[in-house]
């Protein structure tokens, strides 16, 4: 069953949303596998054992497009046997390194789960394609039956310590369900589902120069980690539940940059309540391209196991990105209840994306911020409609209370006349402050049409709405017929310069603006409405 397919309270999510296009075997064509250039083997570390797979008696016979015998073409030789043997010895006083200098057929390496095992290739044609039949993981710490912990999970073990993997690449061999990696009938695996590499329970895990396609379903999982760093990585496996980097609770202090990312699901996945469950803190990503079948990142905070809201994400930045997202960019929180504030910290800066929106929010959240994101509105018959920012259209009809969005020098690029409001509230939801210090909506539609709206008040209300600056050139109106009625009051110092009017009532001191009853510049001294003369 697939995890997110499931209802809470009032909140449904979209049916089938997180499918894509199936590959119908990875035996049928050959891969064109992403080259990351030569590598050099790894400068020796005082204590640390090197072992060159050449050396430990591997064939590395394969052909990582596609499996087969890169000599004959027939069935290559599978060197899981002889790498787990050598590395079983991996621990603290003897960390071991292996340096993959071919192309091994691999039956899934189950490696010491307390970790001090690093795995260095020599760049391109070098690393794994995961034997058909597997049924498992292709890299994992701990034995064959080391799968993620089923939902919910026991609680989080101690952590082992320092894992690395670098310059190879993995072909996880994705299958039908009756040719690739799994062979149960499903596609993900059954009765769970297998990853290409799947690390529990570390700390300090380093990622770097690998490439992942085809994976059966999640490319790279996290579970029960910190002082994770993945860099440099291209991934690229299509289908259902194809997330890019997942990381289930507890997790914390992580850092993506320099990634290339194309996913079937979500490219990057912060999800508290899998695995064995737990807060998400402290996650950097930088310099990142994504091409994804739903969400750039999933920040899920709620316990869909039971409906209590007990997990926290806080501290996520986003900058310099860009790529395609087929559902939003972000998806901040969905699926129930949650804890105030559940989501705290989120700040994406230096990006663009083509999507339906940026931000599809369907959980508590705290501080939220934009800055210099520029939105090219993507259609998506899956989530309809469009918005910079919105109650989420995924997590059908779910309800949340956020502190704070600020949206700072944001653009939406419309190339046709389509309705693309700055923020939509819907389902009775509530936003205590709104900040807008610059937006602007262009369009290069010949028609030129307005946005009737900055803000659609569909159904859910904002406590104050600060202006500060916007671009009301393409943009009729502050908010829809009757929103007024909905916000607490209007601040900022760009109010009077969008030329729109404002009732009275809701205007807050001191502030200058254009009065809906005289049609005149107006300010508000102690509540009583005055003639403004700038």
């Amino acid at each position: 069953m697939d995890r997110r397919d499931f209802v809470v309270g009032s909140c449904k999510l979209l049916a089938g949303a997180a499918c894509s296009v199936l590959f119908s075997s990875c035996s049928d064509f050959e891969e064109e596998l992403p080259c990351l250039g030569p590598a050099a083997p790894p400068r020796p570390v005082a204590g640390m054992t090197y072992l060159w797979a050449s050396k430990i008696g591997c064939a590395l016979d394969c052909d990582l497009r596609n499996g087969s015998n890169s000599n004959s073409g027939g069935e290559a030789t599978d060197d899981a046997p002889r790498i787990n043997a050598a590395m079983a010895a991996a621990s603290a006083t003897n960390p071991i390194t292996l340096i993959i200098d071919g192309a091994a057929l691999i039956s899934g390496l189950f490696l010491p789960a307390g970790g001090y095992w690093n795995i260095a290739g020599l760049g391109c044609g070098t690393g794994f394609f995961v034997k058909t039949g597997t049924n498992n993981d292709g890299i994992h710490n701990g034995g064959p039956g080391a799968t993620e912990p089923p939902s919910p999970g026991p609680n989080a073990p101690l952590r082992g310590n320092s894992v690395s993997l670098q310059n190879f690449t993995i072909n996880g061999n994705q299958g039908n369900g009756h040719d690739g990696d799994s062979t149960t009938g499903s596609t993900q695996g059954a009765p769970v589902w297998h990853f290409a590499i799947n690390l529990m329970n570390l700390n300090n895990i380093e990622v770097e120069n690998v490439v992942v396609v085809n994976s059966p379903s999640f490319q790279i999982t996290f579970s029960n980690v910190g002082n994770v760093n993945v860099s440099g990585c291209v991934l690229r496996s299509q289908g259902p539940n194809t997330d890019g980097l997942h990381f289930d609770g507890p997790a914390n202090d992580i850092t993506i940059s320099n990634c290339n990312i194309t996913s079937g699901d979500d490219s990057i996945a912060l999800n508290c309540p899998e695995g064995y469950g737990g807060n998400i803190s402290r996650v950097t990503v930088t310099n990142c391209q994504f091409n994804s079948g739903s969400f750039l990142m999933r920040l899920h905070p709620i316990d869909d196991r039971n409906y209590v809201p007990k997990f926290t994400i806080d501290t996520v930045s986003v900058s310099n990105c860009s790529g395609t997202c087929a559902f939003a960019g972000f998806l901040v929180g969905h699926g129930g209840p949650a804890a105030p504030n559940a989501i705290d910290g989120l700040t994406v800066s230096n990006c663009s994306l083509s999507s339906p929106a940026i931000l599809e929010i369907g959980a508590n959240f705290g501080g939220v911020s934009l800055e210099n994101v520029t939105l090219a509105p993507s259609y998506s018959s899956r989530v309809p409609g469009f918005a910079f920012a919105r109650s989420s259209a995924y997590s059908i009809g779910c309800t949340y209370i956020g502190t704070s969005l600020t949206i700072t020098n944001c653009t939406v690029q419309r190339k046709d006349g389509s309705s693309i409001p700055l923020f939509d509230v819907e389902n009775g939801s509530s936003l205590a402050n709104l900040v807008v210090n610059g937006y602007t909506a262009s369009s290069t539609s010949a028609s030129n049409t307005e946005i009737p709206m900055l803000i659609n008040m569909g159904a859910g209300s904002i406590g104050q709405l600060a202006i500060n600056s916007v671009d009301s050139a393409h943009i009729a109106g502050p908010v829809s017929p009757g929103g007024f009625l909905s916000i607490g009051s209007v601040t900022g110092t760009g109010v009077l310069a969008t030329g729109w009017e404002f009732p009275d009532n809701v205007m807050a001191d001191n502030v200058p603006y254009i009065s809906a009853t005289t049609g005149l510049p107006s300010i508000k001294i102690d509540g009583v409405v005055e003639p403004y003369t700038p």
